[in-house]
């Protein structure tokens, strides 16, 4: 079955995308049973990573990753288990928290893994630019970037903490963010699917 993991790039506790993460763990049932796929859900922050430290970078690291301190391994093996990847990444300072960046310069070439994206922020523009500056790791990386991302702006006036719509928010904008959210799986697990 192709797995798709779901990545929270946000440490922050509480964080506003681990609200939005709790909406796709709550309606898990229902996406991997409309797109016949196992969706597996990492928070970044679980993995107490460090900035990478290492001697020499991952691309020339010829024990990789068996040379990587425990939690670090378990990080690369984790996320290089699936077949595709969707990370949830907010918007710091016009660009992407330094903990996700972290966590990816631990990865090493992902073997053409496409990769999608849902940035939000609290203000007006949806954290485009730091989905844009998570373009050129990408790129490096040796993911596929898939188009048709989603950037989800004030999302503290679209989800409450338990994950729902929050109670004020018009059933119109209810069925428009769940439709979107929606075709966002559809689309990673068509390509993940196809690519694997």
């Amino acid at each position: 079955m192709t797995k798709i993991n779901v990545i929270l790039g946000s440490v922050r506790e509480p964080s506003m995308g681990n609200r939005l993460f709790t909406y796709l763990k709550n309606n898990r049932l229902e996406l991997e049973a409309e797109n016949g796929i196992q969706l597996t859900f990492i928070k970044v922050g679980d993995y107490q990573l460090k900035p990478y430290n290492q001697p020499i970078p991952p691309l020339a690291t010829p024990e990789y990753p068996n040379n990587l301190p425990e939690n670090a391994k378990q990080w690369v093996n984790d996320v290089s288990d699936a077949d595709g990847v969707l990370i949830l990444a907010p918007e710091y300072d016009y660009s992407i928290p330094g903990a996700l960046k972290t966590a990816l310069d631990y990865l090493k070439g992902m073997d053409g893994k496409p990769v999608q994206v849902i940035s939000y922020s609290m203000g007006k523009v949806g954290g485009l630019l730091g989905m844009m500056a998570l373009l050129p790791v990408f790129q490096v990386l040796n993911m596929i970037t898939l188009n048709h991302n989603l950037q989800l702006a004030n999302i503290q006036k679209v989800f409450a903490e338990d994950g729902n719509f929050i109670p004020e928010l018009a059933e119109s904008e209810q069925v428009y963010y769940r439709n979107r959210i929606a075709q966002i799986i559809k689309n990673i697990s068509h390509y993940s699917e196809l690519l694997k």
